[in-house]
């Protein structure tokens, strides 16, 4: 493909450059970046965050930088809570607002709620909004990204050496954590339907990352993909936009690189998001398997 004949995003998330079991590194990207003419990763893109990879993590960022130079291809970075300074971009709106994007750490004060140091992060969140209210009215988008990057400070703080990294293993040795994480997972989808409804009113279609497990869901009207994450504990997916088209591809990892699926597992139309009566909104989203022409499912989740 010629990425400079036809304008085409892919947008990915939780890669966590520099870390073993992640992307690990920038060239294991190359075929995604042959596939587009703009990439926007959604948070969690490098391990800046934990001091045993952070030079790696530096180091693949470069790498990364300079392959889109290379190929003309614009990189967009959306911070997320393991690489919180990597820029000052939280949210996007793409296609006149039809599409919002946020890596999704603000959402829970906890942060992670299955981290060994949830409740360090709670309350940094917690204190930084009381430190920041000047009045009774709820706090706004900004305020609660800037508690987000607080409670991933907090966290980096009380570990010495970075943030926790989950695995398998250390999941298996403490149940009420591997317990944690399932409920996280479940109320997920309402937790970006809430701020979705109070931030991007507008946005038909959210894209989040963080919670690592990769979805596809339409909640009370609104369609949410997680594109997921490099590792443990599925396979992640790719948003591509092409003109006012969201596609959802499965991302594939072949001889050592990562690509595109070769059929989209769901697609359709970038449109607002009109009003929804009050039951049809509060409403969960149930399982269907997805269409044979990949028209947007109701639920995927990819294992």
């Amino acid at each position: 493909m010629d990425p400079g004949r036809h304008p085409r995003t892919i947008i990915l998330s939780d890669l966590h450059l520099g870390r073993p079991g992640g992307a690990e590194e920038a060239a294991r990207l190359l075929p995604l970046l042959d596939e587009c003419t703009r990439l926007i990763l959604n948070g969690d893109s490098a391990e800046l965050h934990h001091a045993r990879y952070r030079a790696s993590a530096e180091l693949e960022l470069g790498r990364l930088r300079e392959l889109c130079r290379a190929r003309a291809v614009r990189l967009d970075l959306i911070a997320g809570n393991h690489d919180p300074f990597v820029s000052e971009v939280r949210s996007m709106r793409l296609l006149d607002g039809a599409v919002y994007l946020t890596h999704g750490d603000a959402l829970h004060p906890a942060i992670a709620p299955w981290s060994p140091h949830a409740e360090v992060m709670r309350a940094a969140f917690e204190r930084a909004l009381a430190d920041g209210a000047a009045s009774g009215a709820a706090p706004g988008e900004d305020a609660l990204f800037a508690a987000a990057r607080e409670a991933a400070i907090a966290e980096w703080q009380s570990l010495g050496d970075g943030a926790h990294v989950s695995t398998i293993a250390n999941m298996a040795l403490r149940p009420h954590r591997a317990l944690a994480a399932l409920a996280y997972w479940r109320g997920y989808p309402s937790l970006v339907r809430n701020w979705a409804t109070r931030f991007a009113p507008a946005a038909g279609t959210v894209v989040v990352g963080h919670s690592h497990r990769p979805f596809v869901r339409t909640v009370g009207g609104l369609r949410i993909v997680n594109t997921g994450a490099y590792g443990f504990p599925g396979t992640p997916l790719a948003v591509v936009l092409e003109s006012n088209e969201v596609l959802v591809h499965r991302v594939e990892e072949r001889r050592g690189r990562f690509s595109l699926g070769e059929r989209p597992i769901a697609r359709w139309i970038a449109e607002p998001r009109g009003p929804q009566p009050p039951a049809r909104a509060a409403a969960n989203a149930e399982t269907m398997k997805p269409a044979a022409s990949a028209s947007a499912p109701r639920s995927i989740d990819v294992a």
